[in-house]
């Protein structure tokens, strides 16, 4: 066997071994913490009621609140939204007063769970202290949100009137795999009324092993509800970035292989060719585009190149990871001029998160309007939806 597979059978071994305890004590542990929550969760109420439409904010900032999460409160709510901000991790006295005037309540729990862990207590307090809720937005702060501030999510979100409405479905041929993506995702009002609902988040398998917070709650989400019956909607889909390709000047085509080279290491030989290639050669472009395909540039809309993501795509939603891709995808995104417009307390996360010193250019100067984003977007057709691209 290849020194390559036996490493990976070794890694998918200890992975397995490393959830055996969670799948036997997972259900126990889970109704210990129930138990226990009155003395281990901290409850403190804020300025705003907890009713109408909700959005369950978790964070977890140890060393401080960042700007960037008041920025986001602000945003949902002018957009009418009460915001529950779940801490899992504790927070300051100074720090509790200053979410207050921002939030209808705040909450303080051990770190049990990651995520869904935080998600679950939080909608589980929503529906017992709540009054007349509306719909409810779930997000955590692994992104920065809004980047822009033309953002229309939301009004997308209610427009579509959606039971659960997710920012990016990652489609895939096995239907019980599709699943909107975890970080951003709405329940509208219809479902947050049922006792399918309640139900779900109560039996919720919690867990802190992170492999299988994505194999038993993220991942199932979407399903356990489009399988009742239950409407499901979204932005993007994980494809959208390739659509956007079409879009692209040769140059800017150019830009995308020579980046994709280094956010995906594994296949920056078979692009090399292409990127030392000549782009305003229509063949260039026709066998790039045929490359893309197979390579799948761009499936992570996520990780995709700024001029995909934001330009073409107009997206609203930023990771803060620091993962080597997500760090050249920053430094891709101010050296383009991307960064034209953003909302200050987002940019400002953005230039320092790194570690390094960068510069804005001024791209007007050399380009004007270049990286505007238009109010206006044409529309490409696929087979069963309409794609906007700038």
């Amino acid at each position: 066997m290849p020194l390559w597979k036996l490493k990976r059978e070794v890694r998918r071994v200890a992975l397995q071994v490393s959830q055996v305890q969670w799948l036997v004590y997972g259900p126990a542990l889970r109704r210990i913490h129930d138990f226990r929550k009155a003395r281990r969760i901290r409850l403190h109420h804020g300025a705003h009621a907890l009713s109408g439409d909700v959005a369950v904010v978790l964070i977890y900032q140890p060393q401080g609140l960042s700007g960037s999460l008041f920025h986001t409160l602000r945003h949902l709510t002018g957009k009418g939204f009460a915001p529950l901000v779940v801490s899992n991790a504790p927070l300051s006295a100074e720090d509790v007063a200053r979410l207050k005037p921002h939030c209808a309540a705040i909450m303080e729990r051990p770190n049990y769970g990651y995520d869904f862990g935080g998600y679950r207590d939080g909608i589980l307090h929503l529906l017992d202290h709540g009054t007349e809720i509306g719909r409810v937005l779930v997000m955590n702060d692994s992104i920065w949100f809004p980047l822009y501030p033309d953002c229309d999510l939301i009004d997308r979100m209610r427009r579509a009137d959606d039971d659960l409405y997710g920012y990016v479905m990652n489609a895939r041929v096995n239907r019980h795999r599709s699943h909107l993506q975890s970080y951003f995702f709405a329940f509208g009002k219809r479902l947050v009324a049922t006792s399918d609902f309640r139900n779900y988040w109560a039996g919720l398998f919690v867990t802190s092993n992170k492999n299988l917070v994505i194999r038993r709650c993220e991942i199932p989400m979407t399903e356990h509800f489009r399988a009742r019956g239950y409407s499901i909607g979204y932005r993007y889909l994980i494809s959208d970035p390739m659509i956007a390709l079409r879009s692209l000047t040769p140059d800017e085509l150019m830009q995308v292989v020579r980046y994709q080279m280094r956010v995906d290491t594994s296949n920056a030989a078979t692009l090399a060719p292409y990127a030392a290639g000549d782009p305003a050669d229509p063949a260039w472009r026709t066998r790039v585009m045929a490359l893309a395909g197979d390579l799948k540039m761009g499936k992570y809309l996520l990780i995709a190149h700024p001029l995909l993501m934001l330009g073409k795509l107009r997206g609203q939603i930023l990771k803060k990871d620091r993962q080597p891709m997500y760090r050249l995808q920053r430094a891709e995104l101010l050296a383009g001029g991307f960064a034209e417009g953003m909302a200050p307390a987002v940019l400002e996360e953005v230039m320092t998160c790194d570690g390094v010193a960068h510069r804005l250019p001024r791209p007007l100067e050399a380009d004007p309007g270049r990286y505007l984003r238009p109010s206006v977007l044409p529309v490409h057709r696929t087979a069963d939806r309409e794609v906007e691209v700038a």
